[in-house]
């Protein structure tokens, strides 16, 4: 049966040059129980004062086939809503280096928002245009469809996302159990006055990228190359890790480590001896670990079927970890302990 995912309009912090108010709201949000309730409700009772409604709702995930924003708070299995684990390490970064958290930040939010990866795939194809960027970022105006916006094919909302639905929501519909990709079913009929279906709150995440150097001044977009190729669908270690945990998580997050890291080379057409295999998985979650490319969250014992654990300790054979960009050198200086000199090429 096909399952659709709906999307609900973009919402991301309405003070465009102030992401880090999704950093406090997250850190409000984290110092609380489990919140029960629609992300409404929740955004009504435990962030009034502390971020706009809307605002809020730009850090939601998933309600049954209702995606309302880009994942960082997410529900467990009970349906209560609490900051997921990236969301956490995202806050203790920014924490750490407000800097290196807001960099962070938006590169989760290319990976993640289908919204920004929308627009970003429409202007590297060149289907859409910035025009006079340079005076949209210092106006409180914001970006404007046929304006500072120009849609020279796919103008049409009903037509944005044509050719795109993969590319731009490739996870979610995974996640999702879904087959296809939609608006909201009310969001087109929503009085244009009040809650219309709009562009301008791109503006943030823009000014976002602007701030971290992948953005010029001009509207020239020079995304880093992981993110790059994240985008436009080209596979890199990091983000081929990424997607496999995501894809095998069970519902509290944890993975089994050996079989998702074996496929993970069966994805760069490796598949090695068993002392080989082992070899190579104990030096690379070791190095990993050592410069914070893979950040180790909890581990658990899980069953045989599960196979090795790390550093072959069975207590270890299910993991919850977050991966890091850094992971694609890491992964590449791992096949000396395969004694190959393949070379990456995807």
């Amino acid at each position: 049966m096909r399952r659709t995912l709906h999307l609900e309009r973009s919402a991301f912090w309405t003070e465009t040059s102030d992401p880090e108010a999704w950093f406090r709201a997250l850190d409000v949000l984290a110092s609380k129980p489990p919140q029960v309730g629609s992300p409404r409700a929740v955004a009504d009772r435990a962030l009034v004062g502390v971020i706009s409604r809307r605002a809020a709702m730009g850090l939601f995930g998933l309600v049954e086939d209702l995606l309302p924003g880009v994942g960082l708070v997410t529900r467990d299995t009970e349906g209560r809503w609490t900051v997921s684990d990236e969301a956490q390490v995202l806050l203790r970064r920014w924490k750490q280096a407000p800097a290196r958290g807001t960099e962070l930040l938006a590169a989760y939010l290319v990976r993640e928002s289908v919204w920004l990866r929308l627009l970003l795939l429409r202007l590297e194809r060149r289907d859409w245009e910035l025009h006079g960027w340079s005076e949209v970022r210092s106006s409180r105006a914001g970006l404007k469809a046929g304006t500072s916006l120009l849609l020279h094919q796919h103008a049409e909302p009903a037509r944005w996302f044509e050719g795109l639905e993969l590319q731009a929501a490739a996870r979610w519909l995974a996640r999702g159990h879904c087959d296809a990709l939609a608006y909201a079913p009310d969001v087109l009929s929503r009085k244009p006055s009040k809650d219309n279906l709009s562009l301008t709150p791109l503006t943030a995440p823009l000014l976002l990228l602007e701030s971290v150097g992948w953005l010029s001044r001009t509207g020239a977009l020079t995304l880093p190359n992981e993110l790059l190729a994240d985008l436009t669908g080209t596979a890199t270690p990091a983000q081929a890790l990424t997607d496999l945990t995501s894809g095998h998580a069970d519902v509290r997050g944890f993975v089994a480590a050996e079989p998702v890291l074996r496929e993970l080379l069966a994805t760069f057409s490796v598949s090695p001896s068993d002392e080989a295999f082992a070899r190579w998985m104990d030096a690379l979650v070791d190095e990993a670990s050592r410069h914070g490319a893979l950040e180790l969250l909890a581990v658990e014992p899980g069953q045989a079927r599960h196979g090795r654990g790390l550093f072959a300790d069975p207590t270890k054979r299910l993991v919850r970890w977050v991966v890091h960009s850094e992971f694609n050198e890491t992964f590449q200086n791992a096949w000396r302990a395969l004694e190959t000199r393949r070379e990456l090429t995807r």
